[in-house]
């Protein structure tokens, strides 16, 4: 039986030296404001088989699954540290499995579904996630590439998606989708009429139980303790107290798929839980896995680096796909309002996933580049023309006043000519 979230309160802390991308020291002020982000591991989670598969199509397509055909995960039995009594031995075995399991499974091949951790004497699993794939054992939607049209086999920028706690309690505190992501239990608790969104309770750890047993969003890794605007792209958390050898890196918020409205039953479209959990980032994010380790409940990821702390889960979500008009979010297609400087920023993020962002960025900026080409052609022409035509303006203006000139002389030679006198004509 999984140990109560409550067991996990007290493990973070900030005993840690952070560095930057050069490996040296950050200094204590910068140092200090990364060592405020952490998160403790509270869940983990396999795939698990479609239920009732058997009334399903041979190759279902999405619309014919229900509910509970969707995002079909189970919590793994894993092995929660508290339950160590020597953490050193804990930390030893990790490094060994993870080490035994990265030279076996290549980041550039694709077999670590193959591979599998033998379940301890005690029943306990093993949660191993090696760069390029991620949870050993596990295929999930979001690293089979060849469902996206890549070639590769997977996609290690989506190694592991991780959801929070919090995030579970912003969309269970909006009164439109309260129902829709609420446990049935405390849906069904006695209230008033419309006050679904005031009976979750973050700090509750029966609560939180209800959603550990119950997660619906098809990620791997449930922590508590931060929020999509508290993470930013390029983020590296490592695992405290060299525990597990693991080290992640933030590469992209999860951009939700009509699934989610699906699993929870919301209506599609503009009101219902993709598009919300879409504008706020509340989906889960994902990380690519740097060095191979396992996660066990309890463990606290802490930041290391944050290289960019403007772009953050929310703030890439907001500018990326929930900044345009009716017809461009109803869609869910990308869009861009901001500047072509801003968004050639966020296209120059290194670590930022190109699935559904670099390159939807890299779309929108060759896109304005270009029609800021053809302007700037077009302005061009327009004032080559102008000249031209200001040109011959002042030519037929000059030739028209020269002529005017001769007119004039003529006429004021008619106008003033005098007969000369005896005297003058002598003369001449």
């Amino acid at each position: 039986m999984a140990p109560n979230a409550s067991a996990y309160q007290d493990f973070s802390s900030s005993s840690f030296q952070a560095t930057g991308d050069d490996g040296k020291p950050i200094s204590d002020g910068f140092a200090s404001m990364i060592a405020l982000q952490s998160m403790t591991v509270l869940g983990i989670y396999g795939r698990a088989p479609i239920p009732r598969r058997e009334t399903l199509p041979e190759k279902p397509k999405d619309s014919d699954k229900a509910k509970d055909q969707t995002f079909c995960r189970r919590r793994l039995r894993v092995k929660p540290i508290f339950e160590d009594e020597e953490c050193t031995d804990a930390s030893e075995e990790s490094a060994n499995q993870s080490k035994h399991v990265s030279e076996e499974c290549p980041a550039n091949e694709k077999v670590a579904d193959k591979v599998n951790v033998e379940p301890t004497k005690e029943g306990y699993e093993a949660a191993l996630f090696i760069p390029g794939h991620g949870l050993v054992g596990s295929e999930m939607f979001h690293t089979k590439q060849k469902e996206h049209g890549w070639e590769d086999p997977t996609l290690e920028e989506r190694a592991i998606l991780f959801q929070s706690i919090e995030n579970y309690a912003k969309i269970m505190s909006n009164p439109d989708l309260a129902v829709y992501a609420l446990p049935q239990k405390l849906l069904e608790v006695e209230g008033e009429e419309g006050d679904a969104h005031t009976r979750f309770d973050k700090s509750n750890d029966e609560h939180v139980e209800l959603i550990l047993d119950n997660t619906s969003f098809g990620e791997q890794v449930v922590v508590r303790g931060v929020e999509a605007s508290g993470i930013s792209v390029g983020d590296i958390f490592e695992v405290e107290g060299g525990l597990s050898p693991l080290v992640v890196e933030v590469s992209s918020p999860r951009l939700p798929c009509s699934l989610v409205d699906r699993k929870h039953g919301s209506p599609f479209g503009m009101k219902g839980m993709r598009r919300y959990c879409m504008t706020h980032a509340l989906a889960g994010w994902f990380t690519r896995v740097l060095v191979p380790g396992e996660l066990r409940p309890g463990m606290v990821l802490t930041r290391t680096a944050h290289p960019y702390p403007k772009w953050t889960m929310t703030e890439i979500s907001k500018a990326l796909y929930s900044e345009g008009n009716r017809m461009e979010l109803a869609k869910s297609k990308a869009h861009w309002k901001r500047s072509i400087e801003e968004l050639r920023e966020l296209h120059n993020l290194e670590p930022l996933g190109w699935y559904e962002w670099r390159w939807e960025a890299e779309k929108l900026l060759t896109k304005m580049e270009e029609e800021r080409e053809k302007e700037e052609a077009e302005n061009n022409e327009t004032n080559k023309k102008r000249a031209e035509s200001s040109g011959s303006f002042f030519e037929r203006l000059t030739s028209s006043f020269n002529g005017a000139c001769d007119v004039w002389c003529s006429a004021s030679d008619l106008l003033f000519y005098c007969e000369p006198s005896p005297e003058e004509v002598a003369a001449a």
